[in-house]
C-alpha cells in the first residue's frame, strides 16, 4: 500500500493539486481539520466541506446541507474525522415546496408538523419549534440554520421570509421554500449517501497508526454488537480504496537552529525559506536577508519539501496561532424583563406588589397590581415607566404595604436618607479624580498598530469599544480607573495586554495583579506570547521564586529593567520600589483580602488603574455611576462559541465513564471538580479504578508548592493528562481551550456565582462544550433550592432569572455591603433610579420639570387584545412602544410588530394611531386633546404654542377657538391638524 510522507502544513497545498474530481480526506485528529479547512476555505477555488462530529439537533441540518453541498458538484474537496467516516446516515426525506400565491391548508401544515415531533412554542427559540399567530405560520426546520415566516391570506401564501431568532424581525424575502420532511430511517454509509463511487474517487486518509486506536476507542464506547461489527466492515474500506498519509514532524533541534540567523543563512543556499506571519515585519527586522520571502498572514505550521522551507509563529515563536473564526449569524433569544402574572412588581409610589396580569377598562388595558389586604391598584399605560420587575434575592418574600397607609412612603424617606449618603461619598470621589491631573500618553505608535494587527482573533464590537474607552483615558491625561467587567473568555486580556503596551511605550512601569498564583503564570505565559519580538522584559514575582530569585527581580523593578511585572499580592508589598510606575491592572479585584482592597483605595486617584472581573452586573450599573469608576462592559462573545449545555446526573460509575469517554472520543480533556484537598488522591484513584488502563488522570489543589502545581498545569496544557482532579482552585483562571467536558461532584456545596466560575473554563473554543452536575442522594432544603436554580440555569429558561440575581449581587459587590442591603430591599431598578436623582441634585443639575400630564381621549379602542399577542410578550411590547422617542421609531416598530404577529385588528390599529396623536401632543406643547362629536378639542402650554400659525388658521377658517376655555376646535381628521401645524 503507498505511504506519502508530508509535513502538517503542506497537507492543504497537497489536497488542492490532487483534487481533479471529488477528494476524500480523513483527518486524524479534529485540529487538523479545522486548520486545514481555514487554510482551503481561504486559499482554494474548489468548493470545500468540512464535516465534524454535531449536537443531534445541528447533524441534521449538517446532513441535508451536505447532501444539497455534493448534489450538483463535479469537483469538490470533503474533510472530515474517522468517527464521521465510519458512521450511517438517514437517507434524504420528502419535501414540501412553499410557494407565494398557491394555496395550503394551515391545519393541515400543523398536523403534519406535530406527526415528525415539531413542538408548538409562541415565539421560537430553537430548532424543531413551529408557531402559529394569526395568519402567521413560523417554522424552524430542523434542516436548516434559520426559521422560516409564512403569511397567509385565507389559505394562499401571501409572502415568504428568513427571519432572526435573535429579535424575531424578517430579514429575507423568497417566492419560494424547499422544507425537508425528515421522515426517513433507511439507513447508508457515506459513498452511498452521497453517491459517491469509492472506486472512482481519491480517498486520503492520515496516520494510520493513530485512526486504528480511534477505532478500537469508538468500538469501546459503542453498546452495539452489530455496530461494532459495522465499524470494522467500514474501516476496511477505507484501507483498502485510500492512500495513506504519513505526517512528519520538525525535531526540536530543528526548530532550535531555526531561530539562528547563521543556520537559515547556510539552507537558503540549497532552497527558498518563506516567513508567514501577522508579524512578517518584525522577522524582517530580525533576519533580514537570510530569508527569501516574508509574507504577512497568519498560518498555522511550517513545512520542508525539495524547493522551500515555509516558518510559521509555530517554529518561530513556540505558538499555535489561531485564525479569526468565520463570521456566521449568531442565533440567540433574548427575552427583556418579561413580567409573569404573580410575580413581584415594584412601583416608585406604593412598593411592592403582587402582578395580577392586565385588565381591560373603557377599551385601555391596566396593570392590575395586588397590595396588603386585598388592596388593587390599576396603573394605566401611560404611567408603565413608574413600575419595574422587582429583581431580588430569590426565597427572600418583601415586605407588601396597604395602599391607604404611608408605610412605604416613609421607608421610602428613610431609605433615601442612607442613599443620600452615598451620594455624597460618589460626588467626593468624584471631586479627586477630577482635580488630580495624571500622565498623558501619546497617541498610538507604529508599533502599536503592528502589536495589534498581529491579535490573531476578529475582536468583537464589545472589545473593540472597550480597547478605543482605555486609550481615550489615556491620551487624555485623567487618572483612570475603569473596570472592565466581561463573561470568562470575552477577551478581557487582550484589552490589558494593548493598555500594557501602550503605557510602555511611554516608558512607564507596569504591574498586573493576580488573586492567585495559577492565574499569575497564566498572565505570565499570554503577556510573554505576545510581546515576543518586542524589547520588552517582563518578569513575575509569586511564591513559584526562590528569594534569591525574588530579591534579584526587585533590583530590576528599582532599576527600571523591568517593564512589565506579574504578581500577586506579594506585589502589594512594601520592599517594592519602582522607578516609574504608571500602571496598575487587578484582575478579579473582588477576589482580594481585605488588606489588599483596602492598598487599592490609597492607590486610587494617583495611579491609572484598569480593573477587570467577570462577575457579571447589570448592564444599566453603568449609566448611573458613571464617576465613581468608568465602566466597560464586554458582553459579546467571540465568533464561534456555543453555550455550555449543563445535565443533572446521578452519581453513578456508568454515567460518569460515558460522559469522560465521550469526551476523550473527539481528542478532549476534563476537568473533575472535587472540593476536598484530603480526598482529593483517593478520588483520582477511584477514577482511574473505573477507567480504561490508557487514560491518564491527575490532580491539583492549592495546598501544592507553587512548581508542582505549574508542572501541572502545563502537563495538562501539553495533553498529557486527560482527566484532571482540581479543587475550586480552577475557577480562578485556567485557560485551556482543549477542555470541554467539566464533571462537578459536591455542586451543593458551592455557591451559585461559584459554579458559573468554575463553568466559564469549558467552551473556550468553537466546540461544543458539557458541564455534568452530579447530584447528591440526600439534599437539605437549601441544596435544593439551588439545585433548582442551577437547573433553571441549565436549561436557559431559568438563565435570565438567576442571571439576574447574580447580576445584582455583582452590582452589591462594586457598590459595597450598605448598598446590597438597600438594593434588595428596594429591588435594582428602583435602587438605581434613586442614586441617579439624588447625584443629580448634589451636583445642583437641573432636574427637567415634571411633564405636565397629556390627558389624550379618542373615540376608538387602542389596546393590543390578547388573541393578537400573548399576555406575557404583550407587556414587552408596551414597554418597547411607550420608550419610543421618534416618528421613525415608531413607524418602524409598527413594521416589526406587524411582520411578527400579522394584520393589525382595528384595536392594534387604534393603539398605533394613539402612539402618534401622543407624539405630536408631547412635540407641539398639547396637554390635552379631547374627541367628541366628530370634532377635536385641543389645549396648548402658553409658553409652547406658535401663536401667530394658530392666528394664520383662524383667518383661514381652518380652526375654531374658544376664549373662554381656551381652546381649540379642529373638524377633520386630527392627522390633518398636526400637518397644518407643522407647516
Amino acid at each position: 500500500m503507498e505511504k506519502i510522507q508530508k509535513y502538517r502544513g503542506e497537507i492543504p497545498y497537497f489536497i488542492q493539486q490532487n483534487c481533479t474530481d471529488i477528494l476524500i480526506y480523513v483527518c486524524s485528529s479534529y485540529r487538523n481539520l479545522e486548520e486545514y479547512f481555514s487554510v482551503l476555505k481561504d486559499k482554494s477555488s474548489i468548493p470545500v466541506y468540512a464535516l465534524e462530529s454535531k449536537e443531534e439537533e445541528e447533524s441534521i441540518s449538517q446532513r441535508y446541507e451536505i447532501f444539497e453541498f455534493f448534489k450538483r458538484k463535479k469537483k469538490a474537496i470533503l474533510l472530515l474525522t474517522l468517527d464521521m467516516f465510519l458512521k450511517k446516515y438517514e437517507a434524504i426525506g420528502t419535501y414540501h415546496i412553499f410557494q407565494v400565491g398557491k394555496e395550503y391548508s394551515l391545519s393541515f401544515l400543523k398536523a403534519e408538523l406535530e406527526k415528525y415531533h415539531y413542538h408548538r412554542n409562541y415565539l421560537l427559540e430553537k430548532k424543531g419549534e413551529y408557531s402559529i399567530r394569526g395568519d402567521i405560520l413560523d417554522i424552524f426546520p430542523y434542516t436548516n440554520s434559520f426559521p422560516i415566516r409564512i403569511e397567509f391570506f385565507g389559505e394562499e401564501i401571501e409572502r415568504i421570509s428568513y427571519f432572526e431568532i435573535e429579535n424575531q424581525k424578517s430579514f429575507q424575502l423568497v417566492t419560494e421554500y424547499k422544507m425537508y420532511i425528515d421522515n426517513n430511517n433507511i439507513e447508508e454509509n457515506l459513498f452511498t449517501f452521497l453517491k459517491i463511487d469509492s472506486k472512482k474517487h481519491k480517498i486520503f486518509f492520515e496516520n494510520m497508526e493513530l485512526l486504528s486506536y480511534k477505532l478500537e476507542e469508538m468500538i469501546l464506547i459503542e453498546e452495539k454488537e452489530e455496530k461494532k461489527k459495522e465499524y470494522r466492515k467500514e474501516f476496511e474500506t477505507l484501507y483498502t480504496f485510500g492512500k495513506e498519509i504519513q505526517l512528519l514532524k520538525f525535531s526540536y533541534q530543528e526548530l532550535e537552529n531555526f531561530r539562528k540567523k547563521e543556520y537559515l543563512e547556510q539552507i537558503q543556499k540549497r532552497k527558498k525559506i518563506i516567513i508567514k506571519s501577522l508579524e512578517a515585519e518584525k522577522y524582517r527586522e530580525i533576519y533580514s536577508d537570510s530569508v527569501s520571502l516574508y509574507q504577512r498572514e497568519p498560518y498555522f505550521e511550517g513545512y520542508e519539501n525539495e524547493t522551500e522551507l515555509v516558518l510559521t509563529d509555530r517554529e518561530l515563536k513556540g505558538i499555535r496561532v489561531k485564525r479569526g473564526g468565520e463570521k456566521k449569524k449568531k442565533l440567540k433569544f433574548i427575552k427583556p424583563d418579561q413580567i409573569q402574572e404573580g410575580e413581584y412588581i415594584i412601583h416608585e409610589n406604593y412598593g411592592v406588589g403582587l402582578y395580577l396580569g392586565m385588565e381591560l377598562i373603557d377599551g385601555k388595558d391596566y396593570f392590575k397590581i395586588k397590595y396588603a389586604d386585598e388592596d388593587k391598584l390599576f396603573v394605566p399605560l401611560e404611567s408603565i415607566h413608574k413600575i419595574e420587575k422587582y429583581v431580588h434575592v430569590p426565597g427572600v418574600i418583601p415586605e407588601i404595604y396597604h395602599l391607604g397607609t404611608r408605610g412605604f412612603q416613609r421607608k421610602r424617606v428613610k431609605l433615601q436618607e442612607e442613599i443620600l449618603e452615598f451620594a455624597k461619598e460618589i460626588i467626593e470621589i468624584q471631586a479627586k479624580r477630577n482635580s488630580t491631573q495624571g500622565f498623558q500618553y501619546s497617541p498610538d505608535t507604529v508599533w502599536q498598530e503592528e502589536f495589534e494587527e498581529a491579535f490573531p482573533y476578529t475582536e468583537t464590537t464589545a472589545q473593540k469599544k472597550a480597547i478605543q474607552d482605555v486609550k481615550q483615558d489615556m491620551e487624555m491625561g485623567k487618572v483612570m480607573d475603569r473596570l472592565i467587567c466581561g463573561d470568562v473568555g470575552y477577551g478581557k486580556t487582550e484589552i490589558a495586554i494593548r493598555a500594557t503596551f501602550k503605557a510602555i511605550m511611554d516608558q512607564k512601569q507596569v504591574v498586573v495583579l493576580a488573586p492567585t498564583t495559577v492565574l499569575a503564570e497564566q498572565h505570565y505565559q499570554r503577556f510573554q506570547e505576545r510581546f515576543l519580538n518586542y524589547p520588552i522584559e517582563i518578569a513575575v514575582l509569586s511564591r513559584m521564586k526562590t528569594p534569591k530569585e525574588q530579591k534579584e527581580i526587585l533590583k530590576k523593578i528599582k532599576n527600571g529593567s523591568i517593564d512589565l511585572i506579574i504578581g500577586t499580592s506579594r506585589l502589594l508589598s512594601d520592599d517594592l520600589e519602582f522607578k516609574d510606575l504608571g500602571f496598575l491592572i487587578i484582575d478579579e479585584e473582588q477576589k482580594f483580602g481585605v488588606k489588599a482592597k483596602e492598598k487599592f483605595k490609597k492607590m486610587r486617584g494617583n495611579l491609572n488603574i484598569l480593573a477587570m472581573t467577570a462577575t457579571p452586573i447589570p448592564r444599566t450599573l453603568n449609566l448611573s455611576l458613571l464617576g465613581i469608576r468608568d465602566l466597560s462592559i464586554v458582553d459579546i462573545p467571540p465568533e464561534g462559541r456555543k453555550a455550555v449545555k449543563t445535565f443533572f446526573v446521578e452519581k453513578k460509575e456508568e454515567a460518569i465513564v460515558k460522559a469522560i469517554l465521550q469526551e476523550l472520543s473527539r481528542e478532549g480533556q476534563v476537568f473533575y471538580i472535587f472540593n476536598s484537598v484530603k480526598r482529593i488522591k483517593e478520588k483520582v484513584k477511584e477514577l482511574e479504578k473505573m477507567l480504561p488502563s490508557y487514560i491518564r488522570v491527575d490532580c491539583i489543589h492549592g495546598k501544592m508548592s507553587g512548581k508542582e502545581l505549574k508542572y501541572k498545569i502545563e502537563q495538562f496544557e501539553n495533553m498529557q493528562i486527560d482527566v484532571l482532579v482540581s479543587t475550586t482552585i480552577l475557577e480562578n483562571g485556567i485557560d485551556i481551550e482543549n477542555a470541554n467536558t467539566m464533571i462537578i461532584e459536591g455542586m451543593e456545596k458551592l455557591g451559585l456565582s461559584q459554579i458559573y466560575q468554575l463553568r466559564g473554563r469549558i467552551g473556550r473554543g468553537r466546540r461544543q462544550s458539557y458541564c455534568y452536575c452530579i447530584v447528591a442522594d440526600y439534599k437539605s432544603k437549601k441544596a435544593k433550592e439551588r439545585e433548582k436554580s442551577l437547573i433553571e440555569l441549565g436549561n436557559g429558561s431559568g438563565l435570565d432569572l438567576s442571571m439576574e440575581d447574580m447580576k445584582i449581587r455583582g452590582a452589591g459587590e462594586i457598590l459595597g455591603e450598605k448598598q446590597h442591603g438597600l438594593i434588595e430591599t428596594l429591588g435594582y431598578h428602583f435602587y438605581m433610579k434613586m442614586l441617579a436623582e439624588e447625584i443629580a441634585k448634589l451636583k445642583g443639575e437641573k432636574k427637567e420639570e415634571k411633564e405636565k400630564k397629556i390627558e389624550i381621549s379618542v373615540q376608538f379602542p387602542k389596546y393590543i387584545p390578547d388573541s393578537y399577542i400573548q399576555k406575557e410578550e404583550k407587556i414587552v411590547v408596551y414597554k418597547r412602544a411607550l420608550s419610543l422617542q421618534s416618528m421613525k421609531e415608531i413607524m418602524e416598530f409598527e413594521s416589526e410588530i406587524l411582520d411578527r404577529f400579522g394584520k393589525f385588528p382595528m384595536e392594534v390599529k387604534g393603539f398605533f394611531q394613539f402612539l402618534k396623536i401622543q407624539y405630536f401632543c408631547q412635540n407641539f406643547g398639547i396637554y390635552e386633546l379631547i374627541e367628541k362629536e366628530e370634532k377635536y378639542w385641543i389645549r396648548f402650554e402658553e409658553e409652547k404654542v406658535k401663536v401667530d400659525l394658530i392666528v394664520s388658521l383662524l383667518l383661514q377658517q381652518k380652526i375654531d377657538y374658544i376664549q373662554k376655555t381656551k381652546q381649540i376646535v379642529f373638524c377633520g381628521d386630527i392627522f390633518q391638524f398636526f400637518e397644518l401645524y407643522q407647516k
